[in-house]
């Protein structure tokens, strides 16, 4: 695929889902024995690169093969921020348990809830789990610590690794290719 034609599927991009782990988290789990509980590392910058994305009506999905809590959580709060609470951004679909085929599945029914065709959306995953989905979306992109397989059918790879400002490095390809000024974004 030429430059050209990468910055041109990034123009049409209406839609993007995330996987869980490898992308939205680091992919660390940290346990404290003492309190019999587990922690997830995420990256502010993709919060804020979300955010920049939703602002200029770009809609999100979390899509994991998990069901621990985590990427529910996030969602949840993504979904009480300001701008969705007054009705200028929708809410974020969260979908977790699907893997392999059924992630395809799951991100199926949510494009066509939306309106949105395969074509005119993105998609990153870090993983095996992912690597179906990746090969139905228009602009497939992954972490720079994504497995080999994934980065090979990749159109964009990050230059940050999954929790730690991929999803961003992504949001900031895209709306630097449409020609949108981050600073005159509403982000409320």
């Amino acid at each position: 695929m030429t430059d050209q034609e990468l910055i041109e599927k990034a123009k049409q991009i209406k839609a993007l889902v995330l996987d869980g782990d490898g992308v939205f988290f680091a992919g660390t789990v940290l346990l404290d024995p003492k309190k019999g509980e587990a922690y997830k590392e995420r990256s502010h910058i993709d919060g804020q690169g979300i955010s920049l994305l939703r602002a200029i009506g770009i809609q999100v999905a979390l899509v994991s093969g998990e069901k621990t809590g985590f990427m529910e959580k996030a969602g949840e709060k993504l979904n009480n921020l300001p701008a969705v609470k007054a009705g200028k951004w929708p809410p974020i679909g969260i979908f977790t348990g699907p893997q392999g085929s059924d992630k395809v599945t799951a991100v199926a029914g949510w494009l066509k809830t939306i309106g949105v065709s395969w074509a005119q959306c993105a998609g990153m995953g870090d993983d095996l789990a992912d690597y179906q989905f990746l090969k139905k979306v228009g602009l497939a992109a992954a972490p720079s610590q994504a497995e080999p397989i994934i980065k090979n059918i990749c159109h964009f790879i990050a230059g940050r690794k999954g929790g730690q400002g991929a999803i961003r490095d992504l949001a900031n390809f895209i709306l630097e290719v449409r020609g949108i000024d981050v600073l005159t974004l509403d982000l409320r």
